[in-house]
């Protein structure tokens, strides 16, 4: 998009008016995370740039993450989760590369045009795939810590793939919704179908998965630090889940301020598109960062196998050993299969 742009708000609607644009909208620019709305100047050229460095290093710290946790890390509850996390964030950092590199090479004809208009679709459902499972991550560790005995013993043995496997589903769905309602039956900027999807779209991923990820990891940490000092230990898995939820909140503040400006304030949102686009790339390239730094021992002085660390970073250091109780089936599944050091 290009051209100087103004805004025409009515008791009704508003529209975005470009002189020297064409009023057909692009069928890749309407909807949640793909707004005209918050896009009225093209990013400059170097962004198109960052972006890919971005996107390249974080493919490659996920494409780590996804083979070790495929294939050399024993699998549990939780490496499920952050293996689902890493494919996710694979698929949302390879289509911000592609359309990095449309954007930077201004390749003529309409084939780019679709590639854009299906790596827009697809990054969206793979951005509400990686929302979703940081919740759903969160809750499992919460009733692992709240439950332990159920958790050991009665938890149904493929709940993670099972709730993974919903969550690409629903994920997939909301896309195929959303975009229906956005490109085909309001392909024009209203207050209509496509209006009420990315308010739904907003209230899902700021009212609903947001806070029940806070709200798990608040239960489950003060579980923890409320247990007797002589019980205490601090656990790896914790600090993974806190950091990567901690990591996810910081990098879509941009994102939130767009949306509750521009739905709830009904003005035009203060930052351009490529900004919060840029927050979201950090946060799914920080990931595998996560794993390590928390994962890593500080007293070993010579360089570890990557295998040790993701298994290291994965385990639960909260033994509950001198009440009698179970010890968390983590400790228990996170024994590797041979010696590691």
């Amino acid at each position: 998009m290009a051209g100087n742009c103004s805004w025409e708000i009515h008791a009704q609607n508003k529209n975005k008016v470009c002189s020297g644009v064409s009023e057909s909208p692009e069928l890749y620019g309407r909807g949640f995370l793909t707004m005209d709305q918050i896009d009225p100047l093209p990013p400059p050229a170097i962004m198109s740039y960052i972006f890919l460095l971005i996107c390249l290093c974080g493919l490659v710290g996920n494409g780590v993450v996804l083979w070790f946790f495929s294939f050399s890390i024993k699998r549990n509850p939780f490496s499920i989760y952050f293996l689902h996390l890493a494919v996710a964030d694979i698929g949302y950092l390879f289509c911000k590369a592609v359309l990095s590199v449309l954007q930077a090479g201004a390749f003529p004809g309409s084939f780019p045009t679709y590639v854009h208009f299906v790596s827009r679709i697809l990054s969206l459902a793979a951005f509400l795939t990686s929302v979703s499972l940081l919740p759903a991550v969160s809750v499992e560790r919460c009733l692992s810590v709240l439950f332990p005995t159920w958790y050991c013993y009665r938890r149904p043995k493929h709940t993670s793939a099972l709730v993974c496997a919903l969550l690409w589903a629903l994920a997939f769905l909301l896309t195929t919704v959303h975009t229906y309602f956005c490109v085909y039956v309001a392909p024009q900027p209203s207050w209509g179908d496509c209006t009420r999807m990315d308010i739904t779209l907003g209230i899902l991923l700021f009212f609903i998965l947001a806070p029940l990820m806070v709200l798990a990891c608040l239960v489950f940490v003060v579980k923890v630090e409320c247990r007797a000092p002589r019980r205490h230990q601090s656990s790896k898995l914790n600090n993974v889940i806190l950091s990567i939820v901690s990591v996810f909140l910081v990098s879509s503040i941009y994102l939130s301020i767009d949306w509750f400006f521009f739905w709830i304030f009904q003005i035009p949102a203060p930052f351009p598109e490529y900004v919060t686009d840029l927050f979201i790339c950090v946060n799914c390239s920080a990931k595998p960062v996560v794993y390590f730094l928390v994962g890593r021992d500080e007293k070993q002085r010579f360089w570890e196998p990557l295998r040790v660390v993701f298994q290291r970073a994965l385990r639960d250091g909260a033994e509950l050993k001198e009440s009698g109780d179970t010890p968390n089936t983590v400790a228990m599944e996170m024994q590797p299969a041979g010696p590691t050091s």
